[in-house]
């Protein structure tokens, strides 16, 4: 009588219990965009430049406007959502890309200069702007 041997399964390393297993190409490609998304530091805002010196930025959660202070402004992630809220609103109101530091604040140097239209921004509200002395 013969005897068959038993086929058995080719070895593998096997994992301890604290090893992650490897990623799909899937995920590593997922994982690089989102890595790229989370270095890139564009945001858009929302504008509504009326007069030289005055600047109305949007504030989505609250569906209302701040006086001349982007910090208070929501900052959008990507162009086309800010274009997508920007089609529902009046006219006249216009996307701004603006950079925002390591923790996720606004740079105001980064609007400081720009202009909508012909109408510079205003980066900081006319209150708290310093006046001239006068002696």
């Amino acid at each position: 009588m013969a005897v068959t041997k038993r086929k058995q399964a080719p070895k593998t390393p096997r994992r301890s219990a604290d090893e992650d297993p490897p990623l799909t190409p899937a995920q590593r490609r997922a994982l690089d965009r989102h890595v790229k998304d989370m270095e890139d530091r564009t945001r858009y805002l929302l504008v509504s430049a009326t007069l030289p010196g005055i600047s109305l930025y949007y504030l989505v959660n609250e569906d209302s406007w701040a006086f001349d202070d982007p910090t208070t402004a929501t900052l959008f992630k990507r162009r086309a959502s800010a274009k997508a809220v920007q089609s529902l609103l009046r006219p006249g109101v216009f996307v701004v890309p603006c950079e925002v530091d390591d923790r996720g604040r606004l740079v105001l140097s980064s609007i400081a200069d720009r202009k909508v239209g012909k109408v510079r921004l205003a980066v900081q509200p006319s209150w708290k702007k310093k006046r001239a002395v006068r002696r």
